[in-house]
């Protein structure tokens, strides 16, 4: 007996309620049949049953209607949703689809933008006093770093100025700015809101400099102060000129602060949001590796402040829907890194050619950053009024007095051994110390994760290969208390402002000076305590760099030993 065994249906030209063909696959052994003969309505002689008879000619009809919505370019590889274009067959270019995504996102930044102005015209929305309570909380109850148990010595430390188109007297208090200057209310209560007691060296020359109308270029230690003491001018500037109202097309801020990282554009965005609590100056974050929509809605309706870091606002300047033409202020935080590791270009053409006033003529701006080499203050020349004031706090390139440094001889040891023993070697407040582990290169960080959960030690990562989300999510372990330890690159070694870091340790020393500088400043900030190891290896290009520029600072208490591997790695060196 001849018995089909059917195998695959096969969908033709029909449409579903049309007749259709099908193919029996045949068993080997069978005499009659093959590939491709019929299989129609199988009898119960030939062993099968109506419910398999069904269930192929819903295979089949299915089968044909995938056919022809593949056809039409609604599956992979075709039409509108994939690579290719049905049509011509040609493939669509990373360019082209990149260019429909920025064309749509704009068109939705308009539309929105258009209903923004219409419900303007009824009036501004009020938040009810509960949702001012949720923001309060949330903004002024998060864990933050507060003046240590040596922030009077702060008072000791050696300022520096010179030039300027007007002459500044530093002030002692915050209570003394808000009189001389008459500050708003609204910034006032909320430098109190924030603990802001006695002003920081940085922050006691800078403030009423800008006030006074200078631009300057500031150099300080890490951990003093400077965002605060370029933010309040510019919160100062922003709420006597009120609020922008809403209107169509592009926006137009009043102040500009660029950043060198996302982390750190975050940070300075949230201090504004401190500062500008219940006060209508509105803030807004911009900047890459995140979806540009929330962004472009959180100022469709006009801004005041925004935080960028370059590439992104160039980005939004060529789209059209930013302009420069209002700027008053222009802050640069780490300015030294922007312009020395490739951002120059683009920080000239966001303030060349988009619009944006001159310098000393309609624009102040400011400089900040913990170093400064000398070829940087020339280009940074380029960018403030020829009379800036510069004001340098304490030791320019320097680590601050209240970290103590410690470096270990890993010429022989194991170095992952060194690092278990040097993370029970400081203790936090509240048990584990908090630490940030830093490495040279993203596989060097991942692997010292992984091998640092299998000692069962509580960390996560973070470096330039993962998402941002990633990233705020290691920070917030972090911060939260989930993780003890954070293993990074540099990325986590500028500005970031982690509250309650009691160690930091250089796996892999890093390349120049002004890194370490900055590593190390993870700790010890605003007078609070610190410790920074350093594993020191046989050959350390960067060493003799660190001792010709002093990096090292006030809080060097290596021993002889280590002074010895230091020589040693110097010579080897050069």
């Amino acid at each position: 007996m001849a018995m089909a065994l059917p195998c695959f249906v096969g969908p033709q030209r029909s449409l579903p309620g049309h007749s259709f063909e099908g193919f029996a696959l045949k068993g080997k052994g069978i005499n009659s049949g093959g590939i491709g003969e019929s299989f129609r309505h199988p009898t119960k002689d030939a062993g099968h049953s109506d419910g398999l008879c069904k269930l192929c000619t819903g295979m089949a009809l299915g089968g044909a209607c995938a056919l022809r919505a593949y056809g039409k370019g609604r599956g992979k590889g075709s039409g509108a949703f994939g690579w290719q274009d049905h049509q011509g067959g040609r493939g669509l270019s990373i360019e082209a689809a990149t260019k429909a995504k920025r064309e749509r996102e704009v068109q939705m930044f308009l539309q929105y933008q258009r209903r923004l102005v219409g419900f303007s015209q009824g009036g501004q929305h009020q938040k009810r006093e509960d949702e001012w309570n949720f923001e309060e909380k949330r903004l002024f109850k998060q864990a933050h770093v507060s003046a240590g148990i040596d922030f009077d010595k702060y008072d000791n430390i050696e300022v520096t100025t010179h030039g300027g188109a007007k002459d500044v007297t530093a002030i002692e208090t915050f209570q003394e700015a808000c009189e001389r200057y008459s500050l708003p209310d609204e910034l006032t209560a909320n430098i109190q809101r924030c603990g802001y007691g006695v002003p920081t060296p940085v922050q006691k020359h800078s403030i009423p400099a800008v006030l006074e109308g200078n631009d300057v270029l500031v150099t300080a230690q890490t951990g003093s102060g400077k965002t605060a003491a370029f933010l309040i001018p510019i919160i100062t500037a922003a709420l006597k000129a009120g609020p922008k109202p809403a209107k169509e097309g592009a926006v137009c801020p009043t102040s500009v602060v660029l950043s060198p990282t996302r982390e750190l554009c975050q940070q300075i965005t949230v201090e504004a949001e401190r500062l500008t609590f219940r006060s209508g100056a509105r803030v807004c974050a911009i900047y890459g590796g995140a979806d540009a929509i929330p962004q472009l809605r959180k100022f469709a309706g006009g801004i005041e402040i925004v935080v960028c870091t370059p590439g992104r606002l160039e980005d939004f300047l060529q789209r059209g829907v930013l302009s420069m033409k209002e700027v008053k202020f222009l802050a640069l935080d780490e300015a030294d890194r922007m312009l020395d590791m490739g951002f120059e270009p683009q920080i000239r053409e966001i303030i060349e050619n988009h619009g944006m006033p001159e310098a000393g003529n309609g624009r102040e701006t400011m400089m900040f950053s913990a170093t400064f080499p000398s070829e940087i203050q020339e280009l940074a020349g380029d960018f403030l009024d020829s009379k800036y004031r510069s004001i340098s706090v304490g030791a320019v390139g320097a680590t601050t007095s209240s970290v103590e440094q410690r470096f270990e001889d890993a010429t022989s040891a194991d170095k992952f051994e060194l690092l278990l023993d040097a993370l029970k070697e400081v203790e936090g407040e509240q048990g584990a110390a908090k630490t940030i582990v830093f490495a040279n290169s993203k596989d060097m960080v991942d692997d010292l994760r992984y091998r640092l959960r299998d000692s069962r030690v509580r960390c996560t990562s973070m470096h330039g290969g993962v998402s941002q989300a990633q990233r705020d999510r290691a920070l917030s372990d972090l911060k939260g208390g989930l993780a003890n330890v954070l293993v990074a690159t540099d990325v986590a070694a500028r500005g970031l402002d982690l509250p309650g870091i009691d160690h930091v340790i250089n796996y892999d020393l890093p390349q120049n000076a002004e890194d370490y500088v900055h590593r190390v400043g993870r700790t010890g900030r605003i007078g609070n305590k610190g410790v920074a190891t350093s594993f020191v290896g046989r050959r350390e290009p960067a060493l003799k760099d660190w001792l010709d520029a002093d990096a090292l600072g006030y809080g060097y208490k290596g021993h002889f030993d280590a002074i010895l591997v230091f020589q040693a790695a110097a010579r080897g060196s050069q």
